[in-house]
């Protein structure tokens, strides 16, 4: 199965909304990935789609950035030594450090909320499978089945959200304790696009995530446990890589009207107030943006 929009980075921004002041870069909140050097690099932006500093700086491609949770180091993936592996830099995008390596492709690298441990996906045969190391790259280890996709640690840290087909029709939501047992399954929508990306709210009360509707995807928020479903987006097309804010109030995602372009959106967090972040954004694998945190 093909992940069709897996294969989508941020690009093209008109020059004028890239410039930014000092002050700017001190504040700019949010890590996007944007090909407008010709290829895909991370940058910092601000509340108003700003980009205040390209920190990868490479001919590489770079994508999936995370946080540390104290805001000091970034995670992110690159094929810069000629395979997609994991790597961390410093939150100014110095001290580059490559922390995997292998022929396997790695992607979607996120922290635990103790910043002590990285889970990333890792390529297993012709699927993904999900791999937890420290976060100096000691100690790699693989947890659960070859099926799983996107992780995301819970805030409290006892749990992995995470998507995977194990039923053969299309991707769902799991969850299961950060050893790999106790999975349960959290949604029952079998979404064959793909571009599922669920995450925690910063209170680990909620999770969202984009699911299948028609011929697109529309961004779903739920409690913890995958009850109380309800729809932030009604908009067609594609709306995925959505993450909330440091404080949870506000939502970032992708919206692709016509399946290949569109604006970057932001919204608060009941979908309501959704304002233009970015125009006529082309989309990647590993193009979510990440919120700095507190």
């Amino acid at each position: 199965m093909i992940r069709f929009l897996t294969a989508l980075v941020v690009c093209f921004v008109p020059s004028a909304l890239w410039t930014a002041s000092a002050l700017q870069v001190e504040k700019a909140p949010l890590l996007i990935v944007s090909k407008r050097t010709g290829n895909a690099e991370i940058f910092l932006v601000n509340a108003k789609g700003q980009a205040a500093r390209n920190l990868t700086k490479s001919k590489a491609e770079n994508s999936y950035p995370a946080w540390s949770p104290d805001g000091t180091k970034i995670v992110f993936a690159s094929d810069r030594d000629g395979e997609m592996n994991i790597y961390v830099m410093d939150a100014d995008g110095g001290n580059v450090k490559q922390l995997t390596k292998g022929t396997e492709r790695s992607r979607a690298p996120a922290w635990s909320p103790d910043g002590k441990k990285i889970i990333f996906g890792r390529t297993v045969g012709d699927g993904c499978g999900l791999f937890v190391m420290d976060s100096d790259g000691a100690n790699l280890k693989q947890i659960g089945d070859d099926d799983g996709w996107d992780p995301a640690w819970s805030p409290d840290g006892k749990k992995i959200l995470f998507t995977s087909r194990r039923n053969g029709d299309g991707f769902r939501i799991y969850v299961m304790d950060t050893d790999g047992s106790n999975v349960k399954q959290l949604t029952n929508n079998a979404n064959s696009f793909g571009s599922v990306y669920p995450c925690y709210s910063p209170d680990g009360k909620k999770i969202m995530w984009s699911d299948a509707e028609g011929n697109g995807l529309e961004i779903y928020v739920a409690d913890a446990d995958g009850k109380n479903a309800k729809k932030l987006t009604q908009l067609g097309g594609y709306n995925t890589f959505a993450t909330w804010s440091a404080d949870g109030k506000s939502i970032v995602f992708h919206h692709l009207p016509d399946y290949q372009d569109g604006p970057v959106y932001i919204m608060d967090a009941d979908g309501g107030n959704r304002r233009e972040l970015l125009k006529n954004e082309v989309l990647v694998k590993g193009a979510r943006p990440a919120w700095r945190p507190k």
